[in-house]
């Protein structure tokens, strides 16, 4: 199942993305992890900022039908962490090549709120967290990882969403990886996937960017700030039309 145009799933959206990125985010630094993508695209000539490039020697592939531990987005998010633990950043902030942003004191309001809460994601009304946007302080970053590394399932058995969301919390303590996974009875699974959203939201060990929207609709083009995914044609030309991009 696909979701949004299929103008973000081609190479002319990339430069769409970099001027989201260059315009609204600013960063010092940008880390793109390739997972041995068959068309190569000159991240260089899109864009001002200082980016690097890491390249996977495989395509781990979705996390529906990988057959390593980690599907190709969580490869490209964990590696994005390690990278910016070992670099010294004050935060990392990862941002899916699907998802564009919108608003001139976008980080300034993420910021603020990460003085508050270490780590953030995307998404408000959703059952689980959202991964288009996800944000972690330096200070967070290492326990985040070993919390990570330490669900024994593979991402095709246990949904990355949940995975994040038990490595941000206490929960990541215990081995509850195991009742969340596919392996068990969906009745069962469903069930402490349930016990384990409610925990994680009463335990705020987490907070949400001050903004909407990642899969979530409507769009109110009219907000100070916000950011979204899987684009349709008619919200990819409002974008463009409220940016002039």
């Amino acid at each position: 199942m696909t979701f949004g145009d299929d103008e973000i799933r081609s190479e002319g959206f990339r430069p769409l993305w970099w001027k989201s990125v260059d315009t609204f985010i600013k960063p010092d630094h940008v880390l793109v992890v390739d997972s041995a993508a068959p068309l190569k695209v000159d991240e260089k000539a899109l864009t001002r900022t200082d980016v690097r490039t890491l390249e996977l020697l495989i395509n781990p592939g979705h996390s529906q039908n990988t057959v390593h531990h980690y599907c190709g987005f969580m490869a490209g998010f964990i590696m994005g962490l390690e990278y910016a633990l070992y670099s010294g950043v004050d935060y990392c902030l990862y941002l899916e090549q699907d998802a564009l942003t919108y608003g001139e004191d976008l980080i300034a309001r993420i910021e603020q709120r990460l003085v508050k809460t270490p780590i953030l994601f995307g998404g408000q009304r959703g059952e689980f967290v959202e991964q288009s946007m996800m944000v972690l302080d330096r200070r967070a970053i290492r326990g985040f990882l070993q919390q990570m590394h330490a669900i024994s399932r593979s991402d095709k058995l246990v949904a990355p969403e949940l995975k994040c969301m038990i490595a941000a919390t206490s929960m990541g303590r215990w081995p509850v990886g195991p009742l969340m996974s596919y392996e068990q009875h969906r009745l069962v699974r469903r069930f402490f996937e349930k016990l384990g959203v409610a925990f994680a939201r009463s335990s705020k060990q987490y907070g949400h960017v001050p903004f909407g929207y990642g899969r979530e609709r409507p769009i109110n083009f009219k907000d100070a700030c916000f950011y979204f995914q899987h684009g349709t044609a008619q919200e990819l030309r409002q974008y463009r039309a409220l940016t002039g991009f």
